[in-house]
């Protein structure tokens, strides 16, 4: 686990690269570690993980959704989703049942221990935010938002 004291640079020289940027970019590879880490440690406080978490987030909206559909929305292969999903319904969060029109299909639903443990991810979320973005002006929160939204823009386009 990395401290808020930590040295690491992933990139301490880049040929035709300007030491500015590199330190921006470290910079930002260190709030990406740091957000990946503190995102980790509440939800495991939880007993959940980040993948179980985005799983339950979309089910909130798609509950009744493919399989298949909440591998692509993961982003993960299905064999993935298949593991993370019977671990999800041994922990009684989620049900899983053939579609009643293509039996082809398998459907998932939320339980309502699910719809619990979402109800507490708010409150991760809400703690979350506020110790990291929340700590930051407004100004400074907007002034984050649209150098994230340049940023994003300038690599979509690479993409």
């Amino acid at each position: 686990m990395f401290t808020k004291d930590d040295e690491f640079l992933p990139f301490k020289q880049v040929e035709g690269v300007e030491p500015l940027s590199l330190r921006v970019l470290n910079a930002f590879f260190r709030a990406m570690r740091f957000h990946g880490q503190l995102m980790f440690k509440m939800l495991a406080e939880k007993g959940l993980y980040p993948g179980q978490a985005r799983c339950l987030w979309i089910l909130h909206h798609e509950d009744g959704i493919t399989q298949r559909d909440l591998a692509a929305h993961l982003h993960v292969a299905r064999p993935t989703v298949t593991v993370m999903l019977q671990k999800m319904e041994r922990a009684g969060l989620i049900t899983r049942r053939n579609d009643d029109e293509d039996q082809r299909l398998t459907r998932i639903y939320l339980t309502d221990e699910g719809r619990s443990l979402l109800s507490r991810m708010h409150e991760i979320m809400s703690d979350f935010v506020s110790s990291g973005i929340g700590q930051l002006s407004d100004h400074d929160q907007l002034e984050l938002e649209r150098l994230l939204g340049t940023l994003c823009s300038h690599m979509s386009k690479r993409l």
